[in-house]
């Protein structure tokens, strides 16, 4: 019995995630509320926490921290997926090489010069701030695209 409701609970997190609360009925909004730790969540549909908890009943309320930890599980497994990496040039070149990665495959990434024909930066921590500036906002938009919701 645990599985199913673990599983019901699961998917309408993933969805609020996703996709917020707009749509979903009541009781599906503050299970997702309660696990994603979304007081605004509770605050717009008029409930607190201990009203919540209610509302959604003693067997649902029993699973939220073992379904919160599964989630979490999964967000983390997502995140860890994408990664960045910032290689030197060799010494005389003077600037970076940034890879974005997914799932250690790289699917993009740029060159950071500070000399030669193409120098965009002042000097090499110019280049290397620039390169491990791209590569945060990069993974950052990876993550807000895995779980829009989770970036409140």
């Amino acid at each position: 019995m645990h599985a199913t409701i673990d599983t019901r609970m699961l998917d309408i997190v993933q969805q609020a995630a996703h996709y917020g609360i707009g749509t979903m009925s009541l009781g599906e909004a503050l299970t997702a509320a309660l696990v994603l730790d979304r007081s605004d969540w509770l605050h717009d549909r008029g409930y607190s926490i201990a009203e919540a908890l209610d509302r959604i009943g003693p067997h649902w309320a029993a699973r939220l921290c073992t379904v919160a930890r599964q989630f979490h599980t999964e967000a983390t497994q997502t995140r860890l997926r994408y990664s960045f990496e910032i290689i030197p040039y060799p010494s005389d070149a003077g600037g970076y090489t940034l890879r974005l990665l997914d799932d250690g495959q790289e699917v993009g990434g740029g060159q950071f010069s500070a000399r030669g024909k193409s120098v965009r930066f002042t000097d090499e921590q110019s280049a290397y701030d620039e390169a491990l500036a791209a590569g945060c906002a990069w993974l950052a938009g990876k993550q807000t695209e895995a779980f829009p919701a989770l970036s409140h």
